[in-house]
């Protein structure tokens, strides 16, 4: 089916009759925070592309959008998309949540929530920081961590893969990155899962309170950060944001306090736990650990192959600046759309035999985990060093590694993210 995304005009059929005409019986069953859709939504969204590509969901009161390319035609066009609406997706928040909230600094400059050209010149300014000369100067530092980690439980026999090494790994290394002290890291965790739940998740009213209070912790946890470096300047990303300046303009403390506690401390860990650990599932309940084993070059590829086939990064979001039409669709001017990720990467048209796990493919098709275009996950080459490393050291100290049968997963999913709390495995001491 050829893409479309035209202006309404173009169509001669008013938008809202069309969304009126076309009320969708599969938009209607959706539900990302309950039931199958969380547990293994790849079934419902093969019978989204095929049936219902675009199609409303009243519970999300959103589009959701899932063949890769109407994805792909929506993530080039940040013209008509915007991304204002990317962190008011979750939470219906109280008065009293709000009211704390407000005493913080302005959230319209976390760079997932902004548009051109303001997002443009910050993106630029993080580019250079976020070098790749930073990022694989952290290898050294990965390596060690995750030996260290596994070290604590590799006589153990068993052990929870989630809680004791994809949780705790990511969020040292980006506070390495930033240079936060690590005795840090449980507070910025907390803070963080504050944040994030108020943001893409639906939080309970009598939650609220506390986590609006963590994050105004947080906010100011990142003001000493940024003063300290001011003082006393390290070879950090955090020390290199507050000086960099944009054409003689340096970054306001609203932009600093977004950019360092938002886009790195908060996002720079939480989407990696999330793929180390579906990466280590996959990888055992498709039989293929020893396989990864005798052959490190299959590591990387297989990273890639887990990401295309069961996307961490499940949904992003878009508001529509006009009325348009996408694949087929009229969509008034105002809609929030959401982009299934997982649903794009999976797509037949793209992929043969997409519903397989095939590390033997000669070239892994293109996916949307980390995005397109001009909001590509910032943070991609550090998590996939972060992901490979840590594989193998998995696969040089845990020989015969296997899943702990009947467990449960704990599996859960925000607006834009799916993970597990638990990954139990044992094997042969």
């Amino acid at each position: 089916m050829p893409v479309t995304v035209q202006k309404q005009e173009e169509t001669g059929v008013p938008a809202h009759a069309s969304a009126a005409v076309r009320c969708p019986h599969l938009g209607a069953q959706y539900n990302p925070f309950a039931g199958p859709h969380v547990s293994n939504p790849h079934d419902f969204f093969e019978k989204l592309r095929r049936d219902e590509p675009v199609t409303f969901s009243p519970m999300l009161n959103m589009w959701l959008v899932s063949r890769y390319d109407d994805i792909m035609a929506v993530l080039k066009d940040p013209a008509r998309f915007s991304n204002r609406d990317m962190l008011g997706s979750g939470t219906h928040l109280t008065d009293e949540a709000k009211a704390i909230l407000a005493q913080g600094f302005d959230t319209r400059h976390v760079l997932l929530g902004m548009d051109p050209p303001e997002h443009t010149r910050l993106r630029r300014l993080m580019n250079r920081g976020f070098t790749a000369q930073r990022i694989n100067g952290m290898a050294p530092f990965i390596q060690k961590k995750a030996e260290e980690l596994v070290a604590g439980f590799a006589n153990d026999g068993r052990a929870d893969l989630v809680e004791q090494l994809a949780y705790p790994l990511p969020a040292y290394v980006i506070l390495g990155v930033m240079g936060a002290p690590a005795e840090d890291v449980w507070r910025i965790k907390r803070w963080s899962a504050n944040w994030q739940q108020l943001t893409f998740e639906h939080v309970p009213p009598e939650q609220q309170v506390e986590m609006a209070k963590g994050v105004i912790e947080f906010q100011q946890y990142c003001v000493r950060l940024i003063e300290d470096r001011r003082k006393n300047p390290r070879e950090d990303l955090t020390s290199y944001l507050v000086e960099v300046e944009a054409d003689g303009e340096a970054l306001t403390m609203d932009e600093l306090i977004m950019a360092i506690g938002a886009s790195f401390l908060s996002a720079g860990h939480e989407s990696t736990t999330a793929l180390m650990a579906n990466t280590w599932k996959l990888a055992l309940e498709h039989g293929l650990w020893e396989q990864l084993r005798a052959d490190r070059e299959l590591v990387p590829k297989f990273i890639e192959e887990g990401s295309r086939y069961d996307s961490v990064q499940h949904a992003m979001i878009r508001t529509a600046r006009e009325d348009v039409v996408v694949g087929g669709v009229r969509v008034p001017a105002g809609s929030r759309l959401m982009l299934l990720y997982a649903a794009g990467s999976r797509d037949e048209s793209r992929c043969p035999f997409s519903n397989k796990l095939d590390v033997t493919r000669e070239k892994v098709p293109q996916h949307l985990t980390y995005g397109h275009g001009i909001h590509f996950c910032l943070g991609a080459p550090l998590a996939r060093l972060q992901v490979q490393l840590t594989t193998n050291v998995l696969l040089d100290k845990l020989p015969e590694l296997k899943l702990v049968p009947g467990q449960d997963y704990g599996t859960w999913q925000s607006i834009v993210l799916r993970q597990m709390k638990h990954l139990k495995v044992e094997w042969t001491r």
